[in-house]
Formats: structure tokens, C-alpha cells, sequence
């Protein structure tokens, strides 16, 4: 959808674009469920070729202006990322965990087997969870590594997006930021989630122009202000609760406190995202703003649950019925194998359902509704960029499945 300036009777370029996300659900939940079942059959390997099928068609879905994005990457690459990652997640872990024995068995050596006092309490906790901690640098670097994969495979009227080769400084930043946001009890998570989506923003591209990121980490502070309340109520009617010495009590604010804190969360994202796209330009005058609703993504994955809650109840139900048909009549006697068997894959076929339903009724629009409430401001300089040379990733976003946080998509 765009809009046009006109002079004398002739249209000019599009003052703006807006979002679109047109997939058709059929396609979708097929695609999901071939694929799926493939990567069953291949215990596994299928995925990557997968993950790239279902890219290319949400991505081709996506059409701004009636120009829909493209995906180039290919499940081949993904594959020989994720070989040439976990040889790399091996390598670091292994030699991690010779330090560590090394270390150990000096620390061990120096103190008795029981802590003496605080300092040994210490000690042994930070050699236990030493090894968990060290998984964290991989984890951002992945992050990274997985948005830059995605964007340079990613094509919009031709040109291509990119993203500078700068992992490692993402990585310490990352773990900077969180820290101090841990430390602080979470009141830095503004700063956290600015910073780094700063760093990735400013080194992103579409084509020859670079994107920079504007605006001040102080103003996230009002999209968490769920987060505060939930809090702030739980803190307080914990007290109270704890002061009547309600047992009952203490549980239902335990569990409003939770509800509220994950819509917190919800309000949180979709807030952040909202102000931090507002204050993204590319080459210095195309702006992008969003309309996203943190209210509608809430309904989106609540109705979602409820439906897929009923189809579960319902196939549950079918399932029952027919196990005690097949056991009053005597089919299941002697059924040997064949009934493991068809159990498993019972099993199997239920999963890749209910995976297919999820990306269909929830990750599919809550998608579509940043999509199509997103919309890019003065659009006319978009016609002036040109091609960039491309990007070369020799592990794909194997990393990121490697270490599982691949997305949705």
C-alpha cells in the first residue's frame, strides 16, 4: 500500500510504504507438516532444509509496496554451518573443561571438603557453574552471527541486505550489559536492550545505504512499567500476605504477580520495539515507525493456546476412544511391535499437528500484525541505492542451531 504526491496530474515516487504479510494459512500448515515429517524421517537432518523452506515462503509473504522479500539461503549452508559450529562448541567446551579440571583439583587440594566459611562457599559455586556461564559468549555470539546470516540472504527489489562482520564486539558488550542489568535487578535492562540493538543497527545495510539507530536508552524506562507493577504488587501483597500468615492468599498473588509480569514482558517487547524502530534510519533519511499493539499480540497467542487447548482435548478424546475400541475388541492382543510402533508414530503425528496449528494460529500472526502495522516514512531516496558487494559467512547461523535459538523461523 503506498501513497503518492502528485503534481499537474502525474504521480511521484511513494512518500511511504506500508507493511504486508499475505501468506495463505492452507500453504503454510502443509508446508510445516511435509517438512516436519521429513525431518522426522531423517531423524533430524531435514531441518535445516526445513528451516529454509518455511524462511523462503515467509519471507516471499511478506510484500511491502506488492514487493515481496526474498530468502536466498539454502539448506546446504545451514547444514555445514551447523557441522562447523558444534566442532567449534566442542573444541571451546573441551578445552573449558581441562581448565577447569586443572583448576579444580588445585582449589580442591587448598581447601577441605567442606566449606569453612564463606569464601569456600564461593568458590565452590563459581566451579560448579563455571562451565554453564562459559555457554553465554557462544549464546550472544550466536545471536549475532544469526542475524547477520538472515540479512545477507535477504533481498528486497533487487538489493540485498548486510550486516558488518563484528560478533566479538557484540559478544562483550552483551555480556556487560546483562551483567550490569543482573546486578541492578534488572532496572539497566533499558540500557542492555538499547545498546545492543544499537550496535547491531548501526552496522546493518540494504544495499549501499547503512542504517543507524537514534534515540535514548532512558526512554525504554515507560514500556516497563508492567514489569514495575508486577513487581511492586508482589513485593507488597507478598508481605501483607505473609503478615495474615495466608497460605491461600500468598498463592493467588504469587499467581497474578506472574500473569501480570508476563504481560510485562509482552508490553515490554512490543513497546521496545515500537520506540526503537521509530528512531531507525536508513542513509540518513528513511525512517520506519510501528503501530504495534502489545494487547493484540497478548490475544493473539491467547486465543491461539485456547484453540490449540480444544484440538488437544478433541484428538486426546479420539484417541481414547479408539485405544478402547481396539482393546475391548481384542486387536491390541499380540499386536507386538506393530503397537509400539504405532504408538511412536501416533506420537510423532501429534506433534508435528499441533507444531503446524502453533505456527498458524500464533507465530504466523503475531508476525503479520508487526508486519502490517509497520511502515516506512519518505520513501522516495530508496530508489537512489544500489547493490553492495556481498557477505561471505562460512558457518551460516550454525551457531545459532547449534545452540538451538534459531526463532520461530
Amino acid at each position: 500500500m503506498t501513497d503518492t504526491l502528485t503534481s499537474q496530474g502525474e504521480a511521484s515516487a511513494p512518500t511511504y510504504l506500508c507493511g504486508s504479510f499475505l501468506p495463505e494459512n492452507s500453504k503454510l500448515f502443509w508446508l510445516v507438516i511435509r517438512t516436519g515429517a521429513l525431518t522426522v524421517m531423517t531423524l533430524g537432518i531435514y531441518r535445516f532444509w526445513a528451516r529454509t523452506r518455511l524462511r523462503r515462503y515467509i519471507w516471499s509473504s511478506i510484500m511491502p509496496a506488492g514487493d515481496s522479500f526474498e530468502y536466498t539461503g539454502t539448506g546446504l549452508e545451514k547444514f555445514l554451518g551447523f557441522l562447523i559450529a558444534l566442532v567449534v562448541l566442542a573444541v571451546y567446551l573441551g578445552l573449558l573443561q581441562v581448565v577447569l579440571s586443572f583448576v579444580g583439583f588445585n582449589l580442591w587440594g587448598a581447601i577441605s571438603s567442606e566449606p569453612n566459611g564463606p569464601t569456600d562457599m564461593l568458590i565452590q559455586f563459581a566451579a560448579t557453574y563455571a562451565t554453564s556461564l562459559a555457554v553465554l559468549p557462544l549464546i550472544f555470539f550466536a545471536q549475532y552471527r544469526a542475524r547477520r546470516y538472515m540479512l545477507s540472504r535477504t533481498h528486497w527489489r533487487g538489493l540485498r541486505f548486510a550486516m558488518d562482520a563484528a560478533a566479538l564486539g557484540y559478544v562483550w558488550r552483551a555480556l556487560l550489559y546483562y551483567g550490569m542489568s543482573l546486578v541492578t535487578l534488572g532496572a539497566l535492562i533499558p540500557l542492555a536492550t538499547f545498546r545492543l540493538e544499537k550496535y547491531m543497527t548501526d552496522r546493518m545495510w540494504y544495499g549501499d545505504a547503512g542504517f543507524e539507530q537514534e534515540g535514548q536508552w532512558t526512554a525504554l524506562y515507560p514500556a516497563m512499567k508492567h514489569l514495575f507493577i508486577a513487581a511492586a504488587v508482589l513485593l507488597l501483597c507478598g508481605i501483607i500476605a505473609y503478615l495474615a500468615q495466608s497460605l491461600n492468599l500468598l498463592t493467588i498473588i504469587i499467581f497474578a504477580g506472574c500473569v501480570w509480569s508476563l504481560f510485562g514482558f509482552v508490553y515490554y517487547q512490543v513497546e521496545s520495539f515500537k520506540y526503537l524502530t521509530a528512531h531507525k534510519v536508513l542513509d540518513g533519511q528513511v525512517r520506519l515507525t510501528s503501530e504495534a499493539s502489545a494487547g493484540r499480540v497478548v490475544s493473539i497467542f491467547v486465543l491461539g493456546l485456547f484453540l490449540i487447548a480444544i484440538l488437544t482435548f478433541v484428538l486426546g478424546l479420539v484417541l481414547v476412544v479408539l485405544f478402547g475400541v481396539f482393546a475391548v475388541g481384542g486387536v491390541l492382543k499380540g499386536a507386538g511391535l506393530f503397537g509400539v510402533l504405532a504408538v511412536v508414530f501416533g506420537y510423532l503425528a501429534f506433534i508435528l499437528l499441533v507444531g503446524a496449528v502453533v505456527t498458524v494460529l500464533i507465530s504466523a500472526p503475531i508476525l503479520g500484525h508487526y508486519v502490517d502495522t509497520l511502515r516506512v516514512e519518505n520513501a522516495e531516496p530508496l530508489e537512489q541505492i544500489r547493490q553492495r558487494t556481498g557477505d561471505h559467512i562460512a558457518d551460516a547461523d550454525g551457531f545459532a542451531d547449534a545452540l538451538d535459538i534459531g526463532g520461530a523461523f
